[in-house]
């Protein structure tokens, strides 16, 4: 089953990191105008699937962004789901101010209750320009502040989508996917193979082509607001012809299983085709599961090839020589762990922690190149945090904190309402994990300890895994009393702003 490296390939792979190293190096220009902003983000991409975490991963760009700038540990989603974690990330909101609280909910043009980001931007004089995935919900929505919009699924007034655009390029993806089921997410779009389509026939080359012609024609003088968002690595695992050839699966390392014979997740058990899972990766073989996270993996190289071509373009049309980057992802990915779950829709670390970093030549120099901050970090933490260095006010008050003060909580949160009469809360440090079911609410604002239906907690530092919940432990009762406090606490401030 090895899989050869081809030398062609391997030399791809080392130009990707020439061409960062002197994106990182290139000299910050001096000038009074505003730094451009380029957000970059991908979908389903596990906190430790980086390189410079994980020595089985091919991520040359992500490495380079995070030695010339900051990467942030201990960063989570707000919802590890698409359409309520991206909600919060570009209103700034959580799901329980916006009302965003499952993949089947959204909220109309005339009733989100914030600017979103790029509404900002634009309005601050920065020309907008997004590609590729938001996922605002179940209603259609406009640009939301995007001048320049190209989508290659979801249709928004005064966007172009890839079924529009190239018709058959579309038609060839979707027939290729056709047996992977609902989101790709089935067995064999975990499984994946090898795709037979060229790049840009894929959604996220598509988009990658789309972003790198707008930058080589690009005239505007205002400052620039880019938006760059992948649909991978969420599964399918379909990759294109080449990066799997990076890889020996071989030796690739997967899931470790906990000796149980029954789920033991009690905020999520049963949610989200766990029986399909289980039924299946409980009986796959070796080679499966190594070609699975293989697979997996080499999405995300393919992902981190694209982001460097962008930033190549970027470059050369001298856009980012007064320029922050931000990178992050929505939800994380469990790869099987923790009796067979895979995707997302609970509250353990691989589904709720995310990669993070800020890098580029405007990183104010207070800032320290290639550090790891292990403070709080949350997606709702993006907003305030690029309106701030932008010198943009916010309208409204804004729970999220600056990630670029060290003067922020050593605590994150987090929320799952996947079942219809309950709603779990996630308060995590380094150290702990307190996760608490409640009877639901519809203003989280009003919930009170007598709520609480039941809970887990863990030692993150003695069981990584989180496979021993130890929330009715009289030995940590106290600090579990004072991590419930805290959550309630900062419950109380999440008032809902959409009725």
């Amino acid at each position: 089953m090895k899989i050869k490296k081809y030398t062609f390939l391997l030399l791809a792979i080392l130009s990707i990191v020439s061409c960062k190293k002197e994106v990182a190096k290139s000299p910050e220009k001096k000038t009074n105008k505003r730094p451009n902003i380029i957000f970059l983000m991908d979908d389903q991409h596990r906190f430790d699937a980086l390189g410079m975490i994980n020595k089985q991963v091919i991520t040359p760009t992500l490495d380079s962004l995070a030695k010339e700038g900051v990467f942030f540990s201990e960063a989570v989603c707000q919802a590890p789901m698409c359409v309520p974690s991206r909600n919060s990330m570009m209103l700034g909101l959580y799901p329980n101010q916006n009302g965003v609280y499952r993949n089947s909910d959204g909220i109309k043009d005339e009733n989100v209750p914030v600017k979103t980001l790029a509404e900002y931007f634009k309005e601050a004089g920065y020309e907008t320009a997004g590609f590729g995935k938001t996922h605002w919900g179940r209603y259609r929505t406009n640009t939301r502040g995007f001048e320049t919009r190209y989508t290659s699924e979801i249709k928004e007034d005064g966007g172009i989508t890839m079924l529009e655009m190239n018709p058959e390029s579309k038609k060839k993806y979707n027939a290729e996917i056709a047996d992977m089921g609902p989101g790709e997410e089935n067995n064999l779009g975990y499984l994946g193979f090898t795709s037979k389509l060229e790049e840009e026939e894929h959604r996220d080359g598509w988009v990658t082509k789309q972003a790198i012609n707008y930058i080589n024609k690009r005239e505007d003088e205002r400052p620039l607001f880019l938006y760059l968002s992948y649909m991978k690595p969420h599964a399918g695992h379909n990759v294109p012809k080449g990066y799997e050839d990076l890889y020996n699966a071989d030796t690739i390392k997967y899931a470790e299983q906990p000796n149980w014979t029954e789920d033991k997740s009690p905020h999520s058990k049963g949610v989200n085709r766990r029986d399909m899972y289980r039924e299946y990766w409980s009986k796959a073989s070796k080679e499966e599961w190594q070609l699975m996270t293989m697979r997996y993996y080499a999405n995300v190289t393919w992902i981190d090839d694209m982001m460097g071509r962008t930033l190549k373009a970027l470059k050369e049309k001298g856009l980012l020589e007064n320029t922050l980057i931000v990178y992050t992802s929505d939800h994380g990915e469990m790869l099987g762990e923790r009796f067979y779950k895979f995707n997302k829709y609970n509250l353990y670390d691989a589904s709720v922690r995310i990669p993070m970093l800020l890098s580029g030549t405007a990183l104010p120099k207070e800032i320290k190149r290639n550090s790891v901050d292990k403070l709080s970090a949350e997606n709702t933490d993006i907003v305030p945090t690029l309106l701030n260095f932008a010198e943009i006010k916010p309208d409204e008050k804004l729970l999220g904190e600056n990630l670029l003060s060290q003067k922020r909580n050593s605590a994150t949160f987090a929320a799952l309402h996947e079942r219809k009469d309950e709603a779990a809360f996630m308060w995590r440090t380094p150290e702990y994990k307190l996760i608490l079911v409640f009877n639901k609410k519809k203003n989280a604002a009003n919930y009170t300890e007598e709520d609480i239906k039941t809970g887990e907690f863990f030692n993150l530092k003695e069981d990584p895994k989180e496979w021993q919940n130890i929330y009715n432990s009289k030995a940590i009762a106290n600090i579990k009393q004072d991590y419930k406090e805290a959550l309630l606490s900062h419950l109380k401030k999440q008032t809902l702003l959409v009725q």
